[in-house]
């Protein structure tokens, strides 16, 4: 029997050591496996939608590029050759880190003489829009490359009308060095789809070259299945965390949409391997935890099992003796201060006084049951005789520490309950200034969102600004080109001039030769005589009217000397005001690409304060939770106080000291 009780005490140790180990050993594994996969699944849905932001900010800045590009003077001016606006391009692409540019007609023709006008980002140029080009594997180089349209604006003006297209063209490797810097694990890696699920970036370059599509490939092997249903889900836009299992491992695949693009997408993929091995590493110090527990559990079960059965059985051997009427035989005793030594105390007590004291201790235990632990022990301490003495000490023992107990738990309740009233008081106190901070968050919000409207209008304003002076610089430009022509018109007249006073020349000549005849036939009727009167008065008229002739021409001269002095003049100041044209047309265009910077400054700003606004929308949105929290705070204080309450009224219930 002793070997019975102490194989039992001994199995029961084992088989609860091996319980417990057991939970705690498979609960933390699943709570640690739980908690490695939310905190790597969160972190990869966190990491791919950053890194779909920062492709659609690097898209953007292209695409501001060409949108400026489309309305930069130098490429829409006509007397710019088509060789010095390509050189222009170029040296705006090696500004921008692109690889080369175009200006497209509105034919479709390019500075290149190339045909156009069958291009898809052509023709949404032609309607306004700035395009980015479906991926497209270079015939030549093997890679993907991307073109970005803008259309050209009809003097400058963006929303005006679309005489052409600017394309820029980024490097080839643009879209591969995004995703190969998107790595998330070890083994881990990134690449991007477009609307048909083809690849058109990866650090595999044979993916791309391929056009790699696992749709397509899925139809023929059924072990793309689960990688299909995920590239399904990123070309419908959806963006999440997903699991599948390939080739025999188990892959997290994390994607976003790229915003801004026809339907691309981007992932990242990690094989969970990858994530085990902090788990692996939680599971073999477990294990090994468990095995050293279960053997010292082994070894200290048996020597407590004896220690505890052995006077058990003894103490049981001498009841079976009382109850088969034996009050003689001595009770075994043991050197133990424990409940092995009360045992055999109480198994004498019973023997030698056994009805007596049971009375008596039911007399106190029903005073005591009834919340009487005033109840005197000693009043038949005359049945407590020998050993038994010892009872009355332990029920005075049992009634002082309840007294004493119940006494301080009373305390205890009331200082929990002081304590608790302070912690709701202070938690009312908390909710208040949360509910008053996520106030003032929510208004520091509006007054942003107000900023970044205004910052918008100034925009607005700047680009109207930027799209007068252009229409000014123009009609700058009109004005010049009139005024070259009125120079040339002075420079005829002045031309004419010249003419004029060789005629008035070859007049004063024909005086003089007129003079010279009348003369001649004068001598010639003094001569004649009698005879030639009538002709020495003829000549005489056709002297007097040379010398009329002359005398008018002369007068001609000087005016006409006048006038081409005064057209000299006239011109020397014409040609003054058109380099003066010449010089406000100069400081006219400086102004517009001026106020472009202000325009294009403006919307960065404005895109700036956006952030700033969803960023300030988060903190209000943590200081809401907040508020909420402290309000459960409260809540759970009061509950506390009333549980507090609750214990002192069922303490008063009792008869103490």
């Amino acid at each position: 029997m002793n070997k019975t009780i102490s194989m039992r005490i001994a199995r029961f140790c084992m088989i609860l050591v091996i319980i417990t180990i057991l939970d705690f050993s498979i609960l933390s594994c699943i709570s640690m496996s739980n908690s490695i996969v939310d905190t790597v699944q969160a972190d990869m849905i966190q990491a791919v939608q950053i890194e779909a932001e920062r492709i659609e900010w690097e898209l953007k800045a292209f695409n501001n590029i060409s949108s400026v590009l489309g309305s930069d003077e130098h490429l829409l001016d006509d007397s710019v050759s088509n060789e010095e606006k390509q050189a222009y391009i170029n040296e705006k692409a090696v500004q921008y880190g692109l690889v080369r540019g175009n200006l497209v007609n509105k034919d479709g023709i390019g500075l290149d003489g190339k045909d156009y006008s069958d291009r898809e980002y052509f023709k949404e140029a032609m309607k306004g829009n700035t395009c980015i080009s479906e991926p497209l594997v270079s015939k030549i180089t093997g890679k993907i490359s991307i073109i970005i349209a803008a259309p050209l604006w009809k003097d400058g003006i963006a929303g005006g009308e679309a005489i052409g297209a600017v394309y820029v063209v980024p490097d080839e490797n643009f879209l591969n060095e995004i995703v190969m810097k998107a790595s998330y694990s070890e083994n881990g890696t990134a690449y991007m789809l477009d609307k048909t699920g083809v690849v058109i970036a990866s650090a595999d370059e044979a993916a791309v070259i391929e056009q790699r599509n696992v749709n397509t490939m899925a139809e023929s092997d059924s072990t793309y299945a689960e990688l299909a249903a995920i590239h399904t889900s990123m070309t419908e836009g959806n963006s999440a965390v997903d699991t599948y299992k390939l080739a025999g491992q188990t892959f997290y695949n994390a994607h976003a949409p790229i915003n801004g693009t026809d339907g691309w997408s981007v992932a990242i993929n990690c094989p969970r391997g990858d994530f085990m091995g902090e788990i692996n590493t939680f599971i073999i110090v477990i294990l090994i935890f468990a095995v050293i527990s279960l053997i010292l559990a082994f070894v200290v079960a048996l020597p407590v099992g004896k220690r505890i059965g052995g006077p058990v059985a003894s103490c049981a051997k001498r009841i079976e003796q009382l109850a088969n009427g034996d009050l003689s035989s001595p009770v075994p005793e043991f050197n133990r201060q424990d409940e092995i030594k009360t045992l055999t105390d109480a198994t004498q007590t019973v023997v030698s006084d056994m009805n007596n004291v049971i009375g008596d201790i039911g007399r106190i235990l029903k005073e005591m049951s009834e919340g009487n632990l005033t109840v005197d022990t000693h009043e038949n301490s005359r049945y407590y005789v020998g050993e038994y003495a010892q009872l009355v000490e332990y029920m005075a023992g049992i009634r002082d520490e309840l007294n004493n107990t119940l006494g301080q738990i009373n305390n205890a309740a009331d200082q929990v309950s002081a304590g608790s009233d302070q912690v709701s008081a202070g938690a009312q106190a908390l909710s208040q200034g949360a509910t008053e901070q996520a106030s003032s968050i929510e208004e520091l919000a509006a007054t942003i969102n107000m900023i970044s409207d205004q910052i918008k209008l100034n925009a607005v304003d700047a680009e109207s600004a930027s799209s007068q002076t252009n229409i000014a610089g123009s009609e700058m430009a009109d004005a010049n080109k009139k005024m070259i022509e009125l120079v040339n018109a002075m420079g005829e007249i002045s031309a004419s001039s010249d003419e004029t006073k060789k005629i008035i020349k070859t007049i004063e000549d024909i005086a003089f030769q007129t003079n010279i005849l009348a003369l001649n036939a004068a001598v010639e009727a003094a001569r004649a005589g009698a005879a030639g009167k009538g002709f020495a008065v003829v000549a005489d008229e056709v002297r007097n009217l040379a010398g009329k002739s002359a005398e008018a021409a002369q007068n001609t001269t000087k005016l006409i000397e006048s006038t081409v002095e005064a057209i000299s003049r006239g011109n020397s100041l014409v040609e003054e005001v058109a380099d003066k044209m010449n010089n406000v047309a100069a400081a006219a265009g400086a102004v517009a690409e001026i106020n472009q910077k202000i325009s294009f400054a403006s919307r960065n700003t404005a895109d700036s304060i956006e952030q700033i606004t969803v960023g300030v929308e988060q903190i209000s949105s943590v200081v809401q939770n907040n508020s909420a929290t402290a309000e459960e705070s409260a809540a759970a204080s009061e509950e506390l106080s009333g549980q507090a309450n609750m214990l002192k009224d069922l303490i008063s219930t009792f008869t103490i000291e």
